[in-house]
C-alpha cells in the first residue's frame, strides 16, 4: 500500500512538471568592461516543458560554444546582444535575450591638443566632444586655469602653457587616464619696417614681417593692401598701419610712417603688364602730371613710332592702333614741356 502511494505521487509530480510551460533564461542585462568575458545564460537556462533540453545561442561572436546553456563570452569589445533558443523534447520553442554593453570610459578623454591668445582671449573649451558623467567621475589636474575641475569639458584660460590630466573613474573598470596640452600663445612680433623718405612721385615697396595674414591702412596711394609687401606712392607725409594675424588667431600691429620729400623729379617706370588687371597695366611716369606740356613718343625696334602724345598722363597701354603689340623693349623720348628731353627704354610684358 505504501509503494503504491509513493508511486503516484511520483507520477503526479512528473504529470505537473509536464504541464508547467517552457521558458528560456538568458540572463539579465549587464554591462562590462571592454575585452572582458562573461558567462551566459541563469542556473538554469531552461525550465518546464519536458527535458532534455536543446540550446541554441545566436549571434556566435564572441562565443566558445553556442549550444550549450552556458556559453562564455570572450574579450567582447563591442555591445551585443544575444538570443537564446530553447527546444524541448517535445520540440516546443522559446527564446529569452541577454544585452551585453560595453562600458563607454575608454571612449571618453582629455580630447586633443589646443590653444589661445592670452591676452586676446578668453580661454578653449577642453575634452572630448563625447565625454559625459552619467555614469562616470571626471578628475582634472591641475585646477589652476579651469572653471571647474570636475567637469566632462571644463573652460581652460592657463596663463602658461600647460598640461591637463583627466581622470575617468566609475567604480567597474580601470580608471581611465589621458592628457591635452592647453598652450597660450602670445602675439606675433610685427613689424611694418622703419620710418623712411621718398621723393614726391616715386613708389616704395613696404615690407612687413610677422604673423601669416596681413592688411595695411589707410587705403590710400598703395595696393596689394593684403600681403605682406604693398606698393605705395603717397604725395603727402603718410603713416601706413600694418595689421597681422598668425596661424593661433592671434594679432598684432605696427606703424611705418612715409615722410615725403617734395620735388619734381621724373620717375619712369621700366616695365608695365598691360593684362587689364588693374595692376601695372600702363606706362608709368611719375610726377608726370606736374608737367601738362610734355609730349612722349614711343618707338619699336626697327625705329617705328607706335606711340605719340602730347600732356601724357599716364594712359599708354601697349597698343597701336588698338591693337596689341608683343612683348618686348620700347624706346620712348620725352620732352617735359619747359627745357628737359628724357630717352630710355621700357617693356611691355605679356
Amino acid at each position: 500500500m505504501k509503494k503504491a502511494l509513493l508511486y503516484i505521487i511520483s507520477c503526479l509530480c512528473f504529470f505537473n512538471e509536464a504541464l508547467a510551460q517552457l521558458t528560456a533564461h538568458a540572463g539579465a542585462n549587464i554591462t562590462i568592461c571592454i575585452n572582458n568575458s562573461v558567462t551566459l545564460g541563469a542556473a538554469p537556462s531552461a525550465t518546464g516543458g519536458t527535458p532534455p533540453y536543446k540550446f541554441q545561442w545566436l549571434p556566435t561572436t564572441y562565443l566558445n560554444s553556442s549550444i550549450v546553456p552556458n556559453p562564455i563570452a570572450i574579450g567582447v569589445t563591442s555591445d551585443i546582444t544575444y538570443t537564446l533558443t530553447v527546444t524541448d523534447y517535445d520540440t516546443t520553442i522559446v527564446s529569452s535575450t541577454k544585452s551585453i554593453n560595453i562600458d563607454k570610459i575608454y571612449t571618453f578623454g582629455a580630447g586633443i591638443d589646443t590653444g589661445y591668445c592670452y591676452g586676446q582671449m578668453t580661454g578653449v573649451f577642453i575634452g572630448a566632444s563625447n565625454n559625459n558623467n552619467a555614469f562616470h567621475t571626471y578628475s582634472w589636474s591641475p585646477s589652476s586655469g579651469l572653471d571647474n575641475s570636475s567637469s566632462v569639458r571644463p573652460f581652460a584660460s592657463p596663463s602658461v602653457t600647460t598640461v591637463y590630466t583627466l581622470t575617468v573613474s566609475d567604480g567597474l573598470c580601470p580608471n581611465n587616464v589621458s592628457m591635452v596640452t592647453v598652450t597660450a600663445f602670445r602675439p606675433p612680433y610685427v613689424s611694418a619696417g622703419a620710418d623712411t623718405t621718398i621723393d614726391e612721385g616715386n613708389t616704395i615697396t613696404l615690407i612687413g614681417t610677422g604673423g601669416t595674414t596681413y592688411w595695411w591702412q589707410p587705403e590710400y596711394n598703395i595696393k596689394y593692401i593684403s600681403t605682406a609687401q604693398p606698393d605705395a606712392w603717397p604725395t603727402t607725409n603718410t603713416t601706413y598701419t600694418l595689421y597681422s594675424v598668425d596661424q593661433h588667431g592671434c594679432y598684432a600691429s605696427d606703424d611705418i610712417t612715409v615722410t615725403v620729400r617734395g620735388g619734381e623729379l621724373l620717375f619712369f617706370y621700366s616695365a608695365f603688364t598691360p593684362n587689364n588687371d588693374g595692376d601695372n597695366d600702363v606706362f608709368y611716369i611719375g610726377n608726370v602730371e606736374k608737367y601738362p606740356d610734355n609730349n612722349l613718343k614711343i618707338y619699336n625696334r626697327y625705329g617705328k613710332m607706335v606711340f605719340n602724345a602730347t600732356n601724357y598722363s599716364n594712359t599708354w597701354n601697349g597698343t597701336y592702333l588698338g591693337n596689341e603689340l608683343p612683348t618686348g623693349t620700347y624706346f620712348y623720348i620725352f620732352n617735359d614741356g619747359k627745357e628737359k628731353q628724357y630717352k630710355g627704354n621700357v617693356t611691355i610684358m605679356r
